[in-house]
């Protein structure tokens, strides 16, 4: 099945981008607040890059079938900005030269790599609700709980329309995927301005 092929072709990716986005200090509870910002600060700067691109260039039959608007995940990123006082600089968007945006295969390939992030949110957000140095700032964690009850269901539909794709454009897919990993474990993070302290115990 395709998503076992982007899996295997992307698993040295995954392994780098999990080193940057710190999911050892997350499972083990050691995360601190000024990493957990740096990993908003990637997801951030990768769903503004090309979230609107891949979810509004796949023909209208595939964002039907994935209700391609309720997978929408940047507002909920705003919004983890916002908890934590944080300012995220804007730029114009203009096409991300680093994917291809030229066939549903392409898309749904880096559309892959959004949507597998999100799969681990609910254990993510249940490990840092009870991370002690992140206790004292009440946060929600919007994104990691994005689709709250639905995630299995949301990950299964995925993986039926991305197994669907026919063999021949399973290359297109594999790479585009590839591409976008790429792009996050080299994202540098944007500048912000924080300001929420603690309250003092």
């Amino acid at each position: 099945m395709l998503h076992e092929k982007i899996k295997q072709a992307t698993a040295h990716l995954h392994d780098q981008l999990e080193q940057k986005m710190f999911v050892g200090q997350i499972m083990d509870g050691s995360l601190t607040f000024e990493q957990y910002q740096t990993i908003l600060n990637v997801n951030y700067v990768t769903h503004f890059a090309v979230e609107d691109f891949l979810f509004f260039g796949l023909s209208d039959e595939l964002r039907q079938k994935l209700d391609i608007e309720s997978r929408i995940k940047l507002p909920a990123l705003l919004r983890d900005f916002e908890e934590i006082n944080s300012a995220v600089g804007t730029s114009p968007k203009t096409t991300p030269g680093f994917i291809d945006l030229s066939s549903d295969a392409s898309i749904l390939g880096a559309i892959y790599v959004l949507e597998g992030a999100t799969l681990g949110g609910n254990v993510i957000a249940k490990r840092l609700k009870t991370n002690e140095q992140l206790l004292p700032y009440n946060l929600n964690y919007h994104y990691y709980q994005v689709y709250g009850d639905q995630l299995g269901l949301k990950w299964k539909q995925f993986l039926e329309v991305l197994n669907a794709i026919p063999e021949a454009e399973h290359e297109a897919a594999i790479k585009n995927a590839v591409s976008l990993f790429e792009h996050m474990a080299n994202t540098k993070t944007v500048t912000t301005t924080v300001t929420l302290v603690p309250p003092e115990i």
